[in-house]
C-alpha cells in the first residue's frame, strides 16, 4: 500500500506544547517511529516535509528509523535537518512532483499551478484544512495521527 503523511517532527523538543496528548518528546517520537516500523516491505511512505529536526539525538534517531521495511520517499520540509539529503534509506524526491496525477508537496501549491492535475496531496498547515476540495492535508495532526492510505485519497477525490 502507498501511505502519505507529513510534520511529524520528530526530535522537537517542545513538540508536546503542541500535541498534547503526548507526555514527552520522547515518547511522541516513539510513537512517530513505531507507525514507520509497524509498516511491511511492499509498502511506501511518502512523507512530505518536517520529518526529523536537527539534534544532538538525529544519529540515534535515523539508526531507529533504518530499522523500517518499508520504502520512505521524502521531501524535505522547512524544519527537517539538511543532513537528511546524505541519508540512503530514503529516497528523496523532488520538492514538487506529480504522483499519479496528483501534485504532491510540502506547502499547498498556488491554485492555478493545479492546471490539469486531480489535486495536491501536500502538508505544513498542521490542522487547518484548505476549504478548498482540489487540496487533501495529510499532515499527522489532522488525521489523527495515522499515515493516509492513498486509497482513501483517490475516493475523496473521485
Amino acid at each position: 500500500m502507498v501511505y502519505f503523511t507529513s510534520d511529524l517532527h520528530i526530535l522537537h523538543r517542545n513538540i508536546t506544547h503542541y500535541r498534547t496528548e503526548f507526555s514527552s518528546a520522547k515518547d511522541h517520537d516513539d510513537y512517530m517511529i513505531d507507525q514507520i516500523l509497524k509498516l511491511k516491505k511492499r509498502d511506501i511512505l511518502y512523507v512530505l516535509g518536517d520529518f526529523i529536526f536537527d539534534s544532538e539525538l538525529y544519529s540515534e534517531c535515523i539508526e531507529r528509523v533504518a530499522k523500517k521495511r518499508c520504502r520512505v520517499k521524502l521531501l524535505l520540509g522547512n524544519h527537517d535537518a539538511l543532513r537528511l539529503y546524505n541519508e540512503s534509506i530514503f529516497e528523496m524526491q523532488l520538492p514538487m512532483h506529480v504522483y499519479k496525477q496528483f501534485w504532491i508537496s510540502h506547502c499547498p501549491i498556488h491554485p492555478q499551478e493545479l492546471r490539469d492535475r486531480k489535486g495536491n496531496i501536500h502538508g505544513h498547515l498542521h490542522k487547518q484544512v484548505l476549504d478548498d476540495t482540489r487540496y487533501f492535508n495529510v499532515n499527522i495532526d489532522v488525521n489523527e495521527y495515522q499515515f493516509v492510505d492513498f486509497e482513501k485519497i483517490k475516493s475523496i477525490f473521485a
